[in-house]
């Protein structure tokens, strides 16, 4: 059998794993990044999400997955490149991040200094990330953006990762929701918005300091006018997003959301004006 036809008897099993499954996981980290939608986001990545979180592999094992995802064959595989299949590599790629967190979480198997070389290597892709695709008609899902999220959400729940690291997270988000490229369509505002409140929910980072980044989305301005048109309903759309989900668990609601509201009008003041 290829490994397509294994990983379908595999699912018909519902997902019980055979005598040797890290074989059958090697092999699904060389093909992470193909082009076939349904071997990439139905097969691959959902049999590892069934495995890694359970006990189906050893710590081993889940070192050596990270170890692989976190090379210049996966997470920085031509990193920086726009429109080409590489972006597929990247971003299944990262999404294996969430589920070995989630598994440290359960069973702590990660080292402080492994936890940093995640965030590191993360940070790293997440910065220089140009793919800004959602879903491929053709190929499926890209969304390298929506799965750097989840990264970024993951580690943002690491009590490794101090107030620096988790100001550095919010750049990231600042940087990815500011792009000119184009508008977001694909739930991306949505899925940048997890790490901010799992930043909110740690409490480490003061109230000001928040409000003032919330702020800094007010006081972008690009005066070309298509590649500012995209910037502000990326801005536009992330901050509304912020706002409900803020407003929903009530995590300093009063004040943030004002803060939203008054840098939302300061974006578009065209459509809040007397």
């Amino acid at each position: 059998m290829n490994l397509k036809e294994k990983l379908m008897f595999i699912r018909e099993n519902e997902y019980q794993s055979p005598p040797d499954p890290f074989a059958i996981v090697q092999e699904m980290l060389k093909n992470i990044g193909t082009v076939d939608a349904q071997l990439r986001d139905e097969l691959i990545y959902t049999t590892l999400s069934h495995w890694i979180p359970s006990n189906a592999l050893t710590t081993y094992e889940l070192e050596h997955i990270l170890t692989v995802i976190l090379d210049d064959q996966h997470l920085l595989y031509q990193l920086g490149e726009s429109h080409s299949d590489s972006v597929f590599t990247r971003s299944f790629s990262i999404l294996v991040i969430p589920l070995l967190l989630m598994r440290h979480r359960d069973t702590p198997f990660l080292s402080s200094e492994r936890i940093h070389q995640i965030k590191d290597v993360v940070f790293h892709n997440v910065r220089e990330e140009r793919d800004y695709r959602g879903y491929d008609e053709t190929k499926g899902w890209a969304h390298a953006i929506a799965h750097a999220a989840d990264a970024l959400d993951d580690l943002a729940q690491c009590n490794e990762l101090n107030a620096d690291d988790l100001s550095t997270i919010l750049d990231l988000v600042y940087e990815k929701m500011t792009i000119t490229e184009r508008v977001y369509s694909d739930g991306e505002d949505e899925r940048m918005v997890s790490p901010v409140m799992r930043i909110l929910e740690r409490n480490i980072l003061s109230l000001t300091y928040i409000q003032q980044w919330i702020q800094r989305f007010g006081a972008e301005e690009n005066t070309e006018f298509l590649a500012g048109f995209r910037q502000k309903n990326n801005m536009k759309n992330f901050l509304k997003s912020l706002y409900f989900r803020i407003k929903h668990t009530g995590i300093h609601d009063a004040a943030l959301c004002l803060t939203i509201e008054q840098t939302l009008y300061k974006i578009e003041p065209v459509y809040y004006s007397s």
